[in-house]
């Protein structure tokens, strides 16, 4: 009878449960630098760039954890692998991060869901045998240990639409921004904050074997700085040690850079949001409790410059999530509900009303739009 009791109250509670589900959007956790300074090379890093750290895999596991729910577990507690629908980067730390995510969401039987999952996606995207063979024999007890530098995904316009090689008419686009006016004007204002003094002095400091003029430094020199201050900062690294003001400073040159020049135009948007929003408006009709896009922070500044007025500095392991419940559907970034663009409320927008909104940035053929040839 207890048992028949507990089976019962699990059913309500399932039943119960689809009528709500989630569309969870996430960024890597903590990684190594996208660039090394010299100061990196020498006393930091001995890992490869832009790898996940231990932090970063803690930071999944704990978002994992913070996930799990009766929708997508059973009556013994493990999690039922086909309430889950999985969309993952190919990048060392993206696989990273997914592994530390399910180990958290599914502890009592991630192994077989890393398992099947590998199988099911990440297999088609394996270049390296050797590596292969190592993760098909792991028990993911210590994920680290493992390489996963050996995966690529071609034309992969579901996250990396951003880049020149995966959509070659962006480097001419590219070109064409940071030669306007506007795009001048703005690297001639940021240059002349007093903060810049600071930032160019920490530059100078990376790299103590250069020499450096003021005039050479572009506004992506900041936006590296600021990554290897994102980083070594996670990691306890003491250098570089900004103020607040530089900080504030940086992330202002970063804001305009990702949400400025890498989403300004038509053919950034469409190269950037046309596979991801064609998956969500997928997953918003699916009966599926937990769909996950795990990514990189590019995707989550494509999305929010397409949804909302909202333009945040995103952080590693960052959530954006979007929940439906019954036919309302709501977004949230980092657990704080925010104002969307899908209907005139942009609170709480109807299903059909996200979808009409989010089917403007589809385009139906991003070969020819990106210019690349196909090949018969």
């Amino acid at each position: 009878m207890k048992i028949s009791g507990a089976f019962t109250i699990f059913i309500l509670l399932t039943i119960g449960s689809c009528l709500q589900k989630s569309i969870l959007i996430t960024r890597h956790g903590a990684r190594s630098p996208k660039v090394y300074t010299e100061i990196d090379s020498t006393y930091y890093w001995t890992i490869q760039p832009e790898d996940l750290t231990e932090i970063g895999l803690q930071q999944h596991f704990n978002l994992g954890q913070s996930k799990n729910g009766l929708s997508i577990i059973d009556i013994n507690g493990n999690c039922i692998y086909e309430n889950l629908e999985i969309q993952a980067s190919t990048t060392q730390r993206v696989i990273m991060s997914t592994i530390g995510f399910l180990k958290g969401l599914c502890p009592n039987n991630y192994q077989e869901i890393l398992k099947r999952y590998f199988n099911e996606y990440y297999a088609k995207y394996s270049t390296n045998i050797e590596a292969w063979n190592q993760i098909m024999t792991s028990d993911f007890q210590n994920p680290l240990e493992l390489e996963l530098h050996y995966f690529e995904r071609p034309n992969d316009f579901m996250f990396h639409g951003h880049k020149k090689s995966v959509c070659p008419g962006i480097k001419d686009l590219k070109k064409k921004i940071e030669s306007s006016e506007y795009f001048k004007s703005k690297e001639e204002e940021f240059k002349n904050r007093p903060e810049f003094d600071e930032v160019f002095d920490i530059i100078k400091a990376a790299y103590p074997s250069k020499s450096f003029k003021k005039k050479s430094i572009t506004l992506s020199d900041i936006q590296d700085i600021f990554d290897d201050y994102q980083s070594n900062q996670t990691q306890g690294f003491l250098f570089p040690n900004p103020s607040q003001s530089a900080i504030l400073y940086m992330q202002d040159v970063v804001r305009f850079l990702r949400y400025y020049e890498d989403n300004c135009d038509s053919l950034e948007q469409f190269a950037q949001l046309t596979e991801p929003f064609k998956w969500i408006i997928s997953e918003l009709y699916s009966i599926t409790p937990l769909s996950w896009y795990s990514g990189h922070d590019t995707n989550q500044v494509a999305i929010l410059s397409a949804i909302s007025d909202f333009k945040p500095i995103i952080p590693f392991a960052s959530q954006l999530e979007i929940i439906v419940k019954n036919e309302t559907v709501m977004v949230y970034y980092n657990r704080q509900q925010i104002q969307t663009k899908f209907c005139s409320d942009g609170y709480f927008c109807t299903r059909e009303q996200t979808v009409n909104y989010l089917m403007q940035f589809i385009h139906p053929n991003l070969n020819s739009l990106c210019g690349l040839e196909i090949i018969i």
